[in-house]
């Protein structure tokens, strides 16, 4: 296994653990730093699997990315939110 296969393996298992500090309850969305880190982690590790397909103009790859890139834009937005509103 090379060693940015590993490497990338290893921050898309860290994002999703920090990711998973994220939480719903009855006093709204609730995260921190360990919630953003994992989500540009996760980010990072998927551009990372996928580099050569996206600068090759894979129209796949390319709307996934936008797509999580997106969804977890959303996220950040939703706790930043949730920070200036409390």
């Amino acid at each position: 296994m090379k060693i940015k296969e590993t490497l990338f393996g290893l921050a898309f298992a860290l994002g999703l653990v920090f990711t998973a500090s994220y939480s719903i309850d009855n006093r709204g969305f609730h995260s921190g730093l360990y919630g953003i880190v994992g989500c540009v982690l996760i980010l990072a590790a998927y551009v990372g699997f996928n580099w050569q397909k996206i600068k090759a103009g894979n129209s796949h790859d390319r709307h996934l990315l936008w797509g999580l890139g997106s969804l977890l834009a959303f996220i950040i937005v939703l706790d930043i939110l949730e920070v200036v509103l409390a």
